[in-house]
């Protein structure tokens, strides 16, 4: 755990926490600030495993530095702030047990498994929501020197018309005997602007080009930027299933997790409304 990390409302816990037991604490005291203590007990964990004695140092004394700072400016608002915390501090309790309670249901009743079919059926009766805010393509590339004797048998290989896999694993083995730079993953989707990225490609309207242009030929002084576009999808399209199955599975244990509180909460207040725990005045 480094120092960087450590956070305001981390700090502010401690101050608070310490505050309160800071009476019956045994532990020695390393720093005080007013009527707040910090004890040696309120610095366990503070330094990870492995971390050098010269480092574990460096992060406790920036930890007591900043504790001290903190415990300062919180003794001068309370002094001139009246405001009553109470509530906030109540609701901010409840909000922390009752989050702890429902995530110990979810962990001890979630079904993490999500086969492909769900996600299969999800995509197809949610299709429009999966709808793409800017264009994709599949698409492999290779970059050589311009004036290689190589580049036209490669540009003759990316262009045939029933370019297959053993084309790509033909050019891939000519860029690689060459030490040309290249993309030869045909099964993967990737931003447009990823490959323009790569290849020096400029246009206006994305969807006319990549419907013109398969197969693409750029140079510039030194070199060749040779590409086959193989499939794309514009924006507004409706993505691809593969590109969109990690985020289908979030949803559907998203969904899973929220029928497990409504089912919680609904059982919960069945039984004490049955045990006679619960009285409605209004």
């Amino acid at each position: 755990m480094s120092f960087a990390r450590l956070s305001f409302s981390g700090l502010l816990l401690v101050l608070l926490f310490s505050a309160c037991h800071r009476q019956t604490d045994d532990s020695p005291v390393v720093a005080r600030a007013y009527n707040y203590e910090l004890h040696r007990s309120d610095l366990e964990g503070l330094v990870g495993e492995g971390v050098s004695a010269e480092d574990s140092a460096t992060i406790v004394a920036n930890y007591v530095d900043q504790w001290i700072r903190q415990a300062v400016i919180l003794t001068k608002a309370e002094k001139n702030i009246h405001d009553n915390f109470d509530r906030q501090l109540r609701e901010y309790k409840n909000s922390l047990l009752t989050y702890a309670y429902e995530q110990q249901i979810i962990n001890q009743l979630l079904d993490t498994t999500v086969t492909e079919e769900q996600i299969s059926e999800y995509y197809n009766e949610h299709s429009d929501d999966f709808r793409l805010k800017s264009t994709i393509v599949k698409a492999v590339y290779v970059t050589a020197p311009a004036k290689s004797p190589v580049v036209a048998k490669i540009k003759n290989i990316l262009s045939k018309k029933d370019f297959d896999e053993a084309d790509i694993v033909e050019i891939e083995s000519l860029a690689t005997r060459h030490r040309f730079n290249g993309y030869y993953d045909a099964d993967t989707w990737m931003p447009f602007y990823t490959l323009q990225g790569a290849v020096p490609i400029t246009t206006y309207n994305e969807s006319l080009y990549l419907k013109q242009n398969r197969t693409i030929q750029l140079n510039d002084d030194t070199t060749a930027y040779l590409v086959r576009i193989l499939d794309y999808k514009v924006s507004d399209d409706i993505a691809p299933l593969e590109v969109q199955s990690e985020n289908i599975r979030s949803i559907i244990l998203n969904h899973r997790k929220i029928n497990i509180l409504n089912r919680l909460q609904t059982d919960l207040l069945e039984e004490a409304e049955k045990s006679d725990k619960v009285k409605r005045y209004i």
